[in-house]
């Protein structure tokens, strides 16, 4: 398959494997920007984020994540089963994993936009997202901008 990503084609082979690790080979001519956002984001989708639940430590990875949420001066991590406890803050999380999908909806949280399962508008040019996990966040309107663009929905 090849793709073409700013202005430069790419050529990706997958290749099935029945035993052994799995493997990712980047050949280039040089290493230059387009390859380095691609080694970016592949090291920054394998680093994990802290949580805690009942006093053990999970480590989770940005895709396990359907939204984050500061209360009272805590930040908690919402994944499809279970609510657990940072010690990040949220703007941390949001500047570390923004290229994964977190994105800031509110004042207070982020949503992770590769578990949005449908979107509705709502009075005051606000945003109902509903989540592959029944979650229904809003959006407010003052980030619906910004949200839209990341989706990729014209405003």
């Amino acid at each position: 398959m090849t793709v073409k990503a700013g202005g430069v084609s790419l050529k990706i082979t997958v290749e099935h494997i029945s035993t052994g690790e799995n493997e990712i080979v980047l050949k280039c001519r040089q290493l230059d920007s387009e390859i380095q956002k691609i080694l970016a984001y592949l090291k920054e989708s394998m680093e994990k984020l802290v949580a805690q639940k009942d006093g053990e430590k999970f480590l989770l990875l940005s895709d396990e994540v359907f939204y984050v949420e500061s209360v009272d001066n805590k930040t908690f991590i919402y994944t499809k089963d279970a609510v657990m406890e940072s010690q990040d803050s949220l703007f941390f999380i949001e500047n570390k994993y923004s290229n994964m999908g977190l994105v800031r909806i509110g004042k207070s949280q982020l949503v992770n936009l590769h578990h949005i399962k449908k979107l509705k508008s709502i009075i005051n040019s606000r945003i109902e997202v509903t989540l592959e996990s029944g979650d229904r966040l809003v959006v407010s309107r003052h980030f619906a901008c910004t949200f839209k663009s990341r989706l990729g929905i014209e405003n």
